[in-house]
This record gives structure tokens, sequence and C-alpha cells, in this order.
């Protein structure tokens, strides 16, 4: 089930992405969908986050860093390294 969070802005569906990547020895892949609202840098300020065909996470980055509003139980290593795909893509 998606968590809910108050206060998000609407998804930019249009810049969603593909992403693959391997952790941990296991091979992921999904799709991120960033926020239509953007930071002064023009990074969105969250990503939506689907693995396979299930949610995954929303990572929300903001001035004091980045952090991960999903369901209990996701690897922390794991949306880290998400989060690089993320950095990477946005340079």
């Amino acid at each position: 089930m998606e968590p809910i969070l108050w206060n998000m802005e609407p998804l930019n569906k249009r810049r969603t992405f593909p992403f693959s990547l391997m952790y941990d020895g296991e091979f992921y892949e999904g799709v991120i969908t960033p926020s239509a609202r953007t930071a002064k840098n023009g990074m969105p300020v969250y990503f939506r986050v689907t693995i396979g065909e299930k949610f995954f996470a929303y990572l929300c980055c903001g001035d004091t860093g980045w952090r991960a509003h999903e369901p209990k139980g996701n690897a922390t290593g794991l949306i880290q390294a998400i989060i690089g795909y993320i950095r990477e893509f946005y340079l």
C-alpha cells in the first residue's frame, strides 16, 4: 500500500524515465517519475519510484539532503543506490 503524503505537488508524468541497476547481487528495473515542481537548481523536489509494477518509495530532495517516504522494510542501501541513479541522471 502506498503511503499517504500530505502537501505533495503533482507528478510530471511526461518526464518519467526508466531505471535499471544492480544492487547487492540483484537486478532492479522500474520507472522514476519526478514532481512537477523543481528547486532552484532545476532538480525536481521529489520522485515516485516504482520497481517492476510495484510502488517502492517517494524520494525527496531538499536543501538538507535526501529522505525517503516509503513502506517499512525497504532496504536503505537500495534506496541510496536509486538516489545515486537519479543524481547521475540529472547531471
